[in-house]
C-alpha cells in the first residue's frame, strides 16, 4: 500500500514537471469559419470581394441588431498569394490597442486598484514635481502635456519607461495633443499599483473573461505560423522587435476578427465593464472643432444621418490596421483588420472599405 502511495505521488510530480505549452503558442479555432447570410450579408460580401482586385486583404466582421451577417476573410496573408485570409488570421490592432488600454484602466478603478482621477504623485513616489499633477484621466484623453514622440520605444522594463517618460518635456496641460507615451505611462501605473505585470492583468480581467482565445502582444506572437499569421509590408530589425512598453499599451496587441468581436461584445454587454465605467470609457470628455469627442482610446461623431457614431481605429506604416466602428444607434457594428496598409485613393483600408460597407447599408450614395 505504501509503495503504491509513493509510485502515484511520483506520477503526479512527474506530471506537473512536463513543460506546459506556451500560453500564446497558435490555437486554432473550433470555430473558424465563414458567415455570409442571405440578402444584406451577401450583398456585403459580394461587394468585399470586388475589393481584393483594388489590393484590399482582411478579415471583417459585420453585425446588425447583434446578429452576425458577415465574418470572413479576403485576400491573402502574404505577398506570394499562397495562403488566403481566414477569420483566424491574426493582424497587428495597432492604435486600437489604446481602447484596449482604455478598459483595463477603467477594470482598475472598478477593483479599487486606483482612480482615474488621481495624479502621479499619488501613484508614484519616484515621479518628478512637474508630472505631479498629471491624473490618469489626463493621460488617457491626450491632455496630460506629454507628447507623442517615441523615444521611450526601448523601454523594456516598467522602471525605464517611466524614468525615460520622466525626462521628456510637457507641454501645456489641458491642451488636446494625441501621445501615445500618455498610454505607456498609464499601463506603467497598472503593472505597479496592481502588483502584477500589465500582461497578466490584461490576461485575466480581459483576454479571458470575453474569450479571446488568440489575442496577444507583439513580442509574443507567433508571426512564423505561416498560414496564421499576415504579414507585414516591411520587416523589422531584430532589435526592434524586443519587448517594450509602446508595444504592451499603445499599439502592440494582436488579435484576430473572431476575438475582436467577442471584445465587442463582451464589453458593449457589460461583461466587462459596467455601465458607468463604459460612459466613462466612450466618453466624450471633450470634442474637438472637428466635431470628434474623446474618449479612452474610443472617440464619437456624429453620422451623416445625424446618428451617433463610436469607434476606435489603427494604422502602422508596416501595412496593418483595424477598426471598430458601432453604429449606436441604428445598432450595426463594422469590425474590421487589415494589413494591406493604403489603397485605392491613398486611404488606409480600415477607413476605405469600412466606409464602403456604411455605405451599403445605410444606402449612402
Amino acid at each position: 500500500m505504501k509503495e503504491n502511495l509513493i509510485v502515484a505521488l511520483f506520477i503526479v510530480i512527474l506530471s506537473s514537471c512536463k513543460q506546459k505549452p506556451h500560453v500564446n503558442s497558435y490555437r486554432p479555432y473550433s470555430n473558424d469559419h465563414t458567415i455570409v447570410r442571405d440578402g444584406l450579408g451577401k450583398r456585403v460580401d459580394s461587394l468585399l470581394l470586388r475589393e481584393i482586385a483594388v489590393g484590399f486583404s482582411g478579415s471583417v466582421v459585420v453585425s446588425v441588431n447583434d446578429t452576425v451577417i458577415l465574418q470572413k476573410g479576403y485576400g491573402w496573408i502574404d505577398s506570394l498569394k499562397s495562403h488566403n485570409v481566414k477569420p483566424s488570421t491574426q493582424f497587428y490592432l495597432a492604435s486600437t490597442t489604446k481602447g484596449i488600454t482604455g478598459v483595463l484602466t477603467l477594470v482598475a478603478q472598478q477593483k479599487g486598484i486606483f482612480k482615474t482621477s488621481d495624479s502621479l504623485s499619488m501613484l508614484d513616489e519616484n515621479c518628478p514635481t512637474h508630472f505631479g499633477n498629471i491624473s490618469i484621466h489626463d493621460m488617457l484623453v491626450h491632455t496630460s502635456g506629454l507628447s507623442n514622440e517615441y523615444e521611450t520605444y526601448g523601454a523594456t522594463t516598467r522602471e525605464a519607461n517611466m524614468e525615460l517618460l520622466y525626462q521628456r518635456p510637457l507641454g501645456p496641460k489641458g491642451e488636446f495633443k494625441y501621445s501615445s507615451a500618455g498610454y505607456w505611462l498609464t499601463a506603467a501605473v497598472i503593472e505597479k499599483i496592481s502588483g502584477i505585470t500589465y500582461e497578466e492583468f490584461a490576461r485575466e480581467n480581459l483576454f479571458k473573461r470575453a474569450m479571446m482565445k488568440n489575442t496577444d502582444f507583439w513580442f509574443e506572437a507567433d508571426e512564423q505560423h505561416k498560414d496564421a499569421f499576415a504579414r507585414k509590408l516591411k520587416k523589422f530589425p531584430p532589435g526592434d522587435l524586443h519587448p517594450n512598453w509602446g508595444y504592451r499599451a499603445s499599439g502592440g496587441i494582436t488579435t484576430n476578427i473572431i476575438d475582436l468581436n467577442t471584445y465587442f461584445k463582451a464589453l458593449t454587454t457589460f461583461q466587462i465593464l459596467n455601465k458607468g465605467s463604459l460612459d466613462q470609457l466612450f466618453g466624450p470628455h471633450l470634442t474637438l472643432e472637428s466635431g470628434i469627442g474623446i474618449g479612452y482610446g474610443w472617440y464619437t461623431t456624429t453620422t451623416s444621418r445625424g446618428t451617433r457614431e463610436i469607434w476606435s481605429r489603427g494604422g502602422e506604416s508596416f501595412g496593418h490596421n483595424s477598426a471598430i466602428r458601432w453604429f449606436v444607434d441604428e445598432d450595426v457594428a463594422i469590425l474590421i483588420l487589415t494589413n494591406c496598409g493604403e489603397i485605392e485613393s491613398g486611404g488606409e483600408a480600415n477607413r476605405t472599405v469600412s466606409d464602403k460597407i456604411e455605405n451599403l447599408i445605410f444606402k449612402v450614395s
